[in-house]
């Protein structure tokens, strides 16, 4: 009988050691950091909870993009009529939350990363904006971004 329980803890340590949980996949050491091009945006203008207006644009050129530096730094480009138009940016990365301070925004734009793999990258932004048509109200807009290397 003395024989069975060592055994028998043999043989719980073993299960117990089994019944492990998965640890998280390694870092895929996916950076935001790079040159994207844009191919999507979908945007959605609100005020007072009902909708104003909503668009999406998928026809972007090769001058449409963002570019993100590993010193907090940026620039993107948008193609406008007279030709592309850059402009320069910094930005603090936490986890997913993405915060771009342009120049004429200093307290920045917060967003949000909803995907990054090596060859996509998905932004949600939510923010206030004066009403093209009346300038006297604020408008809630809403953002997603899809780029591509």
């Amino acid at each position: 009988m003395w024989c069975k329980y060592p055994v028998l803890c043999v043989v719980l340590l073993f299960c117990l050691n089994s019944c492990k949980k998965d640890s998280k996949a390694p870092n895929s050491g996916v950076s935001i950091v790079g040159k994207w091009f844009i191919t999507k945006q979908s945007s959605v203008l609100s005020y007072n909870g009902s909708q104003v207006n909503a668009f999406t644009k998928t026809n972007f050129t090769s001058s449409d993009f963002v570019e993100y530096y590993s010193d907090g730094t940026g620039y993107f480009s948008q193609t406008g009529t007279t030709g592309p138009s850059l402009t320069e940016f910094t930005y603090t990365l936490a986890g997913t939350a993405l915060t771009q301070f342009t120049s004429n925004n200093n307290s920045g734009t917060p967003e949000t990363i909803t995907s990054l793999t090596a060859s996509g990258l998905s932004i949600h932004a939510v923010s206030l904006v004066t009403d093209p048509n009346n300038p006297d109200q604020q408008d809630n807009e809403v953002d997603d971004y899809t780029y591509t290397r």
